[in-house]
């Protein structure tokens, strides 16, 4: 198989990456435990929801808390799955915005934290830290994720839990 085709085949991936961090970030109110310590990761201001297949549908949501709305939680219940998402991550003090794209889990539009160096050479090092930071830890949930998604003993019960989710979530927004 070449490269593109392999590409193509697990685009999924990314998707279920998403959807999946909005789920364990609504059971574990946001708290990833992380090498270096917790982690929070919340849905911001911008999320898309698609459907598989032939037919391309979307929806988009824009607001303070996407994943509260009523458009999300029916957007999951129909099957669709988390293919855009900005995303606020805070470490300790730190606290980045990025987004993510599902397809291909390029990292975008990072909003670092506040610089603490004051010379203008140390400060783009910073920065570009901040950044390499940022995509390090989207990087090290989507590990988490496939170290989970790739054992079909601890994936099984994950997937049933994800449908009870969804429908729980989406009943409570009713």
């Amino acid at each position: 198989m070449d490269i593109i085709n392999r590409i193509n085949s697990t685009r999924y991936l990314g998707r279920e990456f998403l959807t999946w961090l909005w789920f364990r970030s609504s059971r574990q109110s946001g708290i990833f435990e992380m090498t270096d310590g917790p982690l929070e990761v919340w849905f911001d201001a911008r999320l898309t929801l698609e459907a598989g297949g032939d037919i391309k549908e979307s929806n988009v949501i824009k607001a303070e808390s996407p994943t509260e709305t009523s458009e999300a939680h029916a957007s999951l219940l129909t099957g669709k799955l988390v293919s855009d998402a900005r995303l606020r991550l805070v470490s300790g003090q730190k606290q980045w915005t990025v987004a993510v794209k599902g397809d291909t889990l390029q990292v975008s539009g990072v909003k670092i934290p506040a610089l603490l160096t004051r010379e203008d050479d140390d400060q783009l090092y910073e920065r570009f830290m901040l950044i390499e930071e940022a995509e390090d830890t989207v990087a090290a949930l989507f590990h988490q994720f496939m170290e989970l998604r790739l054992d079909d003993e601890a994936w099984r019960p994950e997937v049933q839990a994800i449908r009870s989710w969804v429908h729980g979530v989406t009943a409570a927004a009713e």
